[in-house]
């Protein structure tokens, strides 16, 4: 949907974004080989295209190992990585099967035998990685102990009267809503599109995150995004800020509309 049209902003990250934050694992790239894992879906397809985008660029070489996804029986797969030895095992993984599949690749060893990256999700899968957690690098859109900023703050604050804390996806609703109160502010209580709009391009301003800007060329939210671990919790695994990645160090290309 990015750069779709005039009338349509984003106010979440996109794909390019997470493999972008996924290469810069990587301090020399050239000439490096990098394996795509996912399953045979459109997201395990769109994100190996990305990958092989993103990475290639950068002077690696990008092969993909797509699983069907009725499958049960990882332990072929995991010996087919082992096999091809990549300097980076990129892992785009749902549903059900996530615990078997990264169950397979532990006590293959190839938790242990490369550089795994996979993308951190809601935090109810947090245990679906198993004991082999702590050999994963992840990398995330968000983890609500990453920024330390007045929107965060607010953000824990107000989630915590209901026992709760912000999970992967509060800060998209979070700056939606900022968007919409900007475009509402600056347009004449909203009767002007076209001032909606110019309100809107350009944008910097302060979220969840940290500092964001809403690019007039296409109306992608330029964001940082971060590099996280998993670590034992008293509640079971909890996430560990490693690094910010600056939002412009990880601008995905605009899109073409």
């Amino acid at each position: 949907m990015t750069g779709i049209n005039d009338y349509t902003f984003r106010s979440g990250r996109q794909v390019t974004q997470d493999v972008l934050t996924a290469a810069s694992f990587l301090t020399a790239p050239e000439g490096t080989q990098a394996l795509v894992f996912a399953q045979d879906t459109a997201f395990g397809q769109s994100t190996a295209g990305a990958v092989a985008a993103v990475f290639g660029a950068l002077g690696a070489d990008v092969e993909q190992l797509l699983v069907p996804q009725d499958a049960l029986d990882f332990a072929p797969f995991a010996q087919q990585i082992l096999d091809q030895a990549p300097d980076l095992l990129f892992i785009a993984w749902a549903g059900a099967t996530a615990t078997a599949m990264y169950t397979a690749l532990d006590s293959q060893g190839v938790l242990t035998s490369t550089q795994v990256v996979t993308g951190l999700d809601q935090r109810a899968t947090y245990p679906i990685f198993g004991p082999g957690a702590d050999a994963i690098s992840f990398i995330s859109h968000y983890v609500y102990q990453a920024p330390d900023n007045e929107a965060n703050t607010f953000l824990i604050d107000e989630l915590a009267k209901t026992d709760a804390v912000p999970d992967l996806f509060h800060p998209d609703g979070f700056t939606a809503a900022q968007m919409i109160v900007r475009a509402v502010e600056e347009a004449d209580g909203g009767e002007d599109v076209d001032a909606m709009i110019e309100a809107l391009e350009g944008w910097q301003f302060d979220s969840v995150k940290g500092s964001y800007t809403v690019r007039p060329e296409d109306h992608a939210l330029i964001q940082p995004m971060f590099h996280v671990r998993l670590v034992a919790g008293a509640d079971g695994p909890e996430a560990e800020v490693i690094r910010e990645l600056p939002a412009e160090a990880i601008a995905p290309p605009v899109a073409d509309e």
